[in-house]
């Protein structure tokens, strides 16, 4: 006769002491976490939540904007740079709808797309990068030479001249184009001068220019010239360019002359040189070496300016400096610049490139180049870019913007519904996290501090990071600082159980952990995912110690856990004790 026999529950318990960050997906590590709220892996293997963050009192303003740093840090707040927290009144920037590219070249600041210098060494030696004259009157052009003295009493005709004697001059129209030669008796022949110049005199034309500037001419075609021309020498009241003239020409209309700068989507500094492009035309620019005011300079130098056209579809999404190169990408391609002076080498590589509006992505954090592309956060060498973020899941994410400090990357982006989140990516520990929805509009890092600007909903306030270990002196504003209020932290386990077929039970969950004096800590199980959350424990963890859950759990095939504190507390491990049952859910 059969006799029914019953067996023991098998018993099993493990422990996590080891817990990793954020991962959205199907399914995940037992130590990982399916939702994070403020946590950090400043601490890990421990759980445990961020430092606060400080902010600057007196730092805010619906028209706080523009946040970077050279040799201190600038910002633009009501109309006016500020540097270090001094603000600078010869230049004010009204407009605080356009988006300011800052680049730094040598001791100097430019900032597009106004197109604006400031010296930071000497803060008097600022103004336009560009450069304008007009005339009221008109202007006086008479051929010269290249240091300006005037060519006196040469002949103008079509036929050679009798009887000359040697260094006679003769202004040859016999041809096209014209030419000034001067007569030699060693080979008696009338030879062709290399070079003839044009002075152009008019009070205060060349004030505001420089030798070898290239500058556009506006209202000389009776001169027989106009466009574009370099400067060769110059004085406040003249400038010097090549050209021919048969005689004095007087214009009595008014002239103009300008040094123009083309409109650039985005800028970066290398090689001694400013790069840009535009989408518009769809070309790569250069300045001329050491020099931001000149882009159109082409003598046939080492040092000139360059331009090109690329034939990649789509607008220019981005541009940075990195490695000795110079990067242009674009959604779907990146233009690398090779070489050391023009002619230069452009490669064009069809990869992930910098997905539009999030250009302050691109960060270089321990000499990787991270950014946000059409399908997640990339990790760039130099070669074919890898996705650094298959932890956040599928979803949808733009508008980033990033900003690096320690071996962390910070990024702030937008879902679907345009809410921002700001999420942080360990590159030594290969750990994202969560941190909150906080608008972030903006980073710099200066002086191993990460600082930011942040749209608060009121106002728009600058805050650092990581207001707990500040790095360095800090003077002016920057004195006034106080950091952010207590903050509610939570950390969502993934699906417990999904390895054992079986319905189970769960007992014994042992949490071992410290905080601070006052600190709160709540935990949560939801079983099943039937989405109700049965609240297990409410208490204060002011000491280091192990506390064991009241509740056992129904049988369930799953289990999840969620920890939620306020305030400085550390998770060392949770232990978990798990009886098997049947497949029977009774």
């Amino acid at each position: 006769m059969y006799k029914p026999r019953l067996f023991d529950l098998q018993n099993s318990v493990d422990m996590i002491s080891s817990f990793k960050g954020y991962e959205n997906n199907i399914v995940i590590d037992e130590n990982a976490f399916s939702f994070t709220e403020n946590m950090s892996s400043d601490c890990y293997p421990v759980l445990s939540p961020r430092n606060k963050r400080f902010y600057f009192s007196e730092i805010n303003g619906d028209k706080l904007h523009d946040l970077y740093t050279k040799d201190m840090v600038l910002y633009i707040n009501n109309g006016k740079l500020y540097h270090g927290g001094k603000d600078l009144f010869d230049l004010t920037f009204p407009e605080i709808s356009k988006e300011r590219r800052f680049v730094s070249m040598g001791s100097k600041l430019l900032i597009f797309p106004d197109k604006v210098y400031v010296n930071t060494e000497d803060f008097s030696d600022c103004g336009s990068l560009e450069a304008r004259f007009e005339s009221e009157v008109g202007a006086v052009c008479v051929m010269c030479k290249a240091d300006g003295d005037l060519y006196e009493g040469y002949s103008v005709s079509s036929v050679m001249p009798k009887n000359a004697v040697n260094g006679d001059l003769w202004y040859d129209t016999s041809r096209e184009p014209h030419a000034l030669k001067q007569y030699s008796e060693s080979v008696d022949m009338w030879i062709d001068l290399a070079e003839t110049y044009i002075r152009i005199n008019c009070k205060g034309i060349g004030k505001n220019f420089n030798q070898y500037d290239c500058v556009n001419f506006v209202g000389f075609r009776d001169a027989g010239f106009y466009g574009k021309h370099i400067i060769r020498d110059k004085g406040d009241d003249y400038l010097i360019i090549t050209g021919i003239l048969e005689k004095e020409v007087i214009i009595t209309t008014p002239v103009s002359v300008s040094r123009r700068i083309p409109d650039m989507d985005f800028v970066c500094e290398s090689g001694n040189r400013i790069w840009g492009c535009n989408s518009k035309t769809n070309e790569i620019y250069a300045s001329k070496l050491g020099d931001p005011t000149n882009f159109n300079v082409f003598m046939g130098l080492s040092t000139d300016s360059y331009a090109a056209s690329v034939g990649t579809d789509g607008n220019f999404t981005a541009a940075i400096s990195f490695r000795g190169y110079v990067l242009f990408f674009k959604e779907n391609c990146v233009h690398k610049i090779y070489g050391q002076n023009p002619p230069y080498t452009i490669t064009t590589s069809y990869i992930r490139g910098v997905q539009k509006s999030s250009h302050r992505s691109l960060v270089c954090l321990n000499e990787t180049l991270y950014y946000k592309s059409p399908t997640g956060i990339c990790a760039y060498e130099g070669g074919v870019p890898v996705c650094v973020s298959s932890h956040l899941g599928n979803e949808y994410y733009s508008e980033a913007v990033a900003g690096a400090c320690g071996n962390k990357y910070y990024v702030c982006m937008s879902d679907k519904e345009r809410k921002r989140h700001l999420f942080v990516f360990d590159e030594e520990k290969n750990i994202w996290h969560r941190e909150d929805n906080i608008n972030i509009k903006e980073f710099t890092r200066h002086n191993c501090n990460l600082y930011f600007i942040a749209d608060t909903g009121d106002t728009n306030q600058m805050g650092m990071i990581d207001g707990e270990n500040p790095y360095g002196i800090f003077t002016g504003d920057f004195t006034k600082r106080y950091p952010e209020d207590d903050f509610e932290w939570c950390a969502e386990s993934g699906l417990w159980g999904l390895s054992l077929p079986e319905n189970k039970y769960y007992s014994n969950i042992t949490i071992r952990a410290v905080g601070e004096k006052g600190a709160k800590l709540q935990v949560y199980f939801e079983v099943d995912s039937n989405k109700v959350w049965v609240k297990q424990i409410d208490k204060t963890v002011d000491k280091t110690g192990s506390f064991t859950l009241p509740f056992i759990t129904p049988r369930c095939d799953h289990l999840r856990i969620k920890i939620k504190g306020k305030g400085d507390i550390k998770i060392y491990s949770i232990s978990r004790k798990v009886e098997s049952g049947s497949e029977l859910n009774v």
